[in-house]
C-alpha cells in the first residue's frame, strides 16, 4: 500500500528531524523538505526568532504560489515543515558543471538575470537572491529560500539591495574571471530598468568608504571579502 503525500511526509519528519533541508523522492517525482533552523550559542542572538521567519516564508511561498509567481510548487506545510517541488539545480551548481561549456552558463545566468528584473517590475522583493536560491531548468528560472527579510517600505532600496545580493554571489565565484564578470554585470545594466542601476550605483557609492577601510586586508582576504572587493571594483 502505497502512503498518501502528506502521510509519507510525516513518516520523512521522523526519519530526519535534525536535518534542516533534504531532499526526498515520492512516485517517481523528487521534492525538498525544509525545517524551521534550530539554533545554539551565538545564532540564538545573530538570528532569533528562526520559527518566525519559517512561518514568514510559508505566507510568501502561499502568496505567491496563488499568484503564479516563479518559485517552486508549495506542496505541503505546517509550522513546522515545508515541501517544495524539485525545480532543477541552482545556478551554482550549473557553474560548478563540467559538462557544459561557458556558452551554456551564460545563458544560464542570463536567464536568471531577466528573471530576477522581471521579479522586481511585479513588485516582488526576494530579500536575497544569490545564485544558490535561485534554480534553472529547461530554461525556466525559481527562485526560493524567501527567509530573508526587511521592515523597509523603501521599494526602490529593497530592490538595490536585491540587485547587490545577487551581484555579490556571482562575485565570489571563483572560476568566473573578471571578463566574464564584467559581461555579466553590464548584462544587467542593460536589460534592467535605468532607474534600478542609478538607485543601486548611489547606494553603492555611499558605502565606497568600506571598500578602502578593508582594501588593506586584500592580501590575506577569504572569499566573503574577496568577493565585496570584486563587487565595488566592477561597480565603479
Amino acid at each position: 500500500m502505497v502512503l498518501s503525500f502528506k502521510a509519507y511526509v510525516q513518516t520523512l519528519l521522523k526519519k530526519h528531524n535534525e536535518e534542516r533541508v533534504f531532499r526526498f523522492e515520492y512516485l517517481g517525482k523528487y521534492y525538498w523538505l525544509k525545517q524551521p533552523e534550530r539554533l545554539k550559542g551565538i545564532w540564538l542572538i545573530l538570528k532569533p526568532y528562526p520559527k518566525k521567519h519559517f512561518k514568514e516564508e510559508c505566507y510568501i511561498l502561499q502568496k505567491l504560489n496563488s499568484i503564479g509567481a516563479p518559485v517552486p510548487k508549495l506542496c505541503d506545510f505546517s509550522d513546522d515543515h515545508l515541501v517544495l517541488e524539485d525545480v532543477g539545480p541552482t545556478l551554482n551548481c550549473w557553474l560548478d558543471n563540467n559538462e557544459i561549456n561557458w556558452a551554456q552558463k551564460e545563458n544560464i545566468l542570463q536567464t536568471a538575470i531577466r528573471a530576477l528584473i522581471q521579479l522586481h517590475q511585479e513588485g516582488i522583493i526576494h530579500g536575497r537572491p544569490a545564485i544558490r536560491d535561485i534554480a534553472w531548468q529547461s530554461g525556466k528560472v525559481r527562485f526560493m529560500d524567501f527567509e530573508s527579510h526587511s521592515k523597509s517600505y523603501n521599494k526602490q532600496w529593497l530592490i538595490a539591495r536585491d540587485m547587490l545580493a545577487f551581484l555579490n554571489s556571482l562575485c565570489r565565484v571563483k572560476n568566473l574571471n573578471d571578463k566574464k564578470l564584467r559581461a555579466l554585470f553590464d548584462y544587467y545594466k542593460l536589460h534592467c530598468p535605468s532607474d534600478y542601476w542609478i538607485a543601486m550605483i548611489r547606494y553603492i557609492k555611499k558605502m565606497r568608504w568600506l571598500y578602502y577601510v578593508l582594501l588593506p586586508f586584500k592580501p590575506i582576504a577569504r572569499t566573503d571579502l574577496l568577493a565585496i572587493y570584486r563587487l565595488f571594483e566592477h561597480l565603479k
